[in-house]
């Protein structure tokens, strides 16, 4: 049916994400309107929210300003259902008690009486599907403008704009757009103002594909009748900036790697001095540390376990490199704490005990180690086996190793926390699809930047991130597109990645 033409609702958020301890009873306040794209408002229309945490439903009605006003729990995911509209929506309440966002929502009046108009029949859909099929698996586009198709119906003109970290047109840049039910691919590049013109058929979910970063974002294209035209702006900080920062991440890791041998050359020089074993220096070492209970009072690790009241732990500790003053702040934090805590649990891990960095294989790595409470002493010594039975090799850790395989070997437990070294990157962190427990994660060593694998351990087991001086728990929570601020750094989800925004 040409002449009839698609529209699309044009949505507007203005959501201010904050983070801070949560506590019982928090309300915040979530402020829609709804606008007739014609003119005026809607107002009468039954507008729903349900919370993807617990199910709850939460209903009211638009006011005569088209307006409706939900004070729900804080830092929660609503499917959002309204009347008179036909998208599927979801949002997320603010983390502070007494906060308010704001969504606005334009569409027809007649949205609904369009999409059943516009709707194909079965009969239709097949007679498309069959035609699609002797499309080229892969369409080459020129000059970022594909021609338009001699068969328009079966097609949505779709642009594609692409904006960098700073909001700007990224030009060049190439881009492949692929069918998953069809297998159909769409390969160009934008132009200078960072767009590409695609034709894209209809009756599928399409994926937007960058060389180092697949699937990054997805769209569905509706089986509809006439002719439409559809387009989506895309934040992406782009492969030339994508390679800029790897370069520094691999630089950092490699001198990283450099300081932790020259450390442990020391150290060993300092044992044959002392005429003592490897084992017995890093008992001295670890005894040398416990002395200085005061200093160890205002690290990171007895400060987060001291604030936060978790009970039943299963506490999972990386023993690598420079892991000792964290380890020995776990140490005085059990021993002032031994009396009160139940069904307490450890898990210590050095990457692989002395294995080459060619005999570690993800998932296999090894070198964990598991331990009921048993008080101080056996902690300790455990403690030194650990760090004595490891011997230094690459950066990268197997912390979702440790956590896959403690949660195995531990009997039920309440919280699960994770102490990490946030110098030194996830090297398995291609498990963590297959793991889903709520992690704590307490990063040692983030005095500024944090790594995005632990980040994202956080955020897709809907657990927390913790620094000396934040619990940042509302991560959980945070969907594509929305930003975290941590040691006065942002960090933006794009692509289901954390990315830093700003130059790294």
């Amino acid at each position: 049916m040409v002449g009839k033409y698609l529209h699309f609702t044009i949505l507007s958020i203005t959501f201010v994400l904050i983070h801070f301890s949560s506590w019982s009873q928090c309300e915040s306040i979530v402020v829609i309107k709804l606008n007739n794209n014609k003119g005026g408002v809607y107002s009468g229309q039954n507008v729903e929210l349900k919370s993807q945490n617990d199910g709850k439903v939460y209903k009211t009605t638009s006011d005569s300003k088209g307006e409706v006003k939900f004070k729900i729990p804080c830092d929660q995911r609503f499917d959002l259902t309204i009347a008179n509209y036909t998208r599927k929506e979801e949002l997320n309440s603010p983390s502070i008690s007494g906060a308010e966002s704001f969504e606005e929502y334009s569409y027809s009046p007649d949205m609904a009486l369009k999409d059943k108009m516009m709707a194909m029949s079965e009969a239709d859909k097949t007679k498309l599907d069959n035609q699609l099929k002797s499309l080229p698996d892969t369409t080459k586009i020129f000059k970022s403008q594909m021609p338009k198709p001699l068969i328009i119906d079966g097609f949505m003109q779709y642009f594609i704009i692409v904006k960098n970290l700073e909001n700007k047109p990224l030009a060049n840049e190439k881009i492949i757009v692929s069918g998953n039910k069809r297998n159909k691919h769409f390969k160009g590049e934008t132009d200078e103002t960072g767009k590409i013109q695609l034709y894209l058929p209809k009756g599928d979910v399409y994926t937007v594909n960058f060389k180092y970063h697949k699937k990054y974002y997805s769209h569905e294209i509706a089986y509809t009748i006439g002719t439409g035209t559809g387009s989506m702006e895309l934040m992406y900080m782009g492969t030339e900036e994508y390679l800029r920062r790897k370069k520094i991440e691999d630089e950092r890791i490699k001198a990283e790697e450099k300081r932790l041998t020259e450390e442990k050359k020391r150290f060993e020089e300092w044992c044959k001095a002392e005429k003592l074993s490897r084992e017995e220096g890093l008992k001295r070492k670890m005894k040398e540390l416990e002395d200085q209970k005061e200093t160890l009072k205002q690290g990171i690790v007895y400060k987060v376990l001291n604030r936060n009241k978790w009970s039943e732990k299963l506490i999972v500790c990386d023993l690598t490199g420079s892991m000792m003053p964290y380890a020995s702040q776990l140490a005085l934090w059990y021993q002032l704490n031994l009396a009160k805590e139940k069904n307490l649990q450890f898990v210590f891990f050095n990457d692989g005990d002395s294995k080459s960095d060619s005999q570690k294989k993800i998932g296999a790595t090894e070198g964990i180690y598991y331990q009921k409470s048993k008080g101080l002493d056996s902690l300790t010594t455990l403690m030194n086996y650990v760090q004595f039975r490891g011997d230094g090799g690459d950066c990268p850790e197997n912390n979702m190793e440790a956590l896959i395989k403690g949660v195995k070997q531990a009997t039920p437990y309440k919280e699960l926390v994770m102490i990490a070294d946030n110098y030194a990157p996830v090297k398995d962190i291609e498990l963590l699809k297959n793991f889903n427990k709520p992690v704590h994660v307490v990063l040692c060593g983030a005095s500024e930047n944090v790594l995005a694998d632990y980040l994202l351990i956080a955020w897709k087991t809907k657990g927390s991130i913790h620094t000396i001086e934040e619990d940042i728990v509302n991560i959980a929570n945070m969907m594509e597109g929305q930003s975290i601020k941590i040691n006065g750094i942002t960090y933006k989800i794009m692509g289901g990645e954390f990315v830093k925004i700003g130059k790294a």
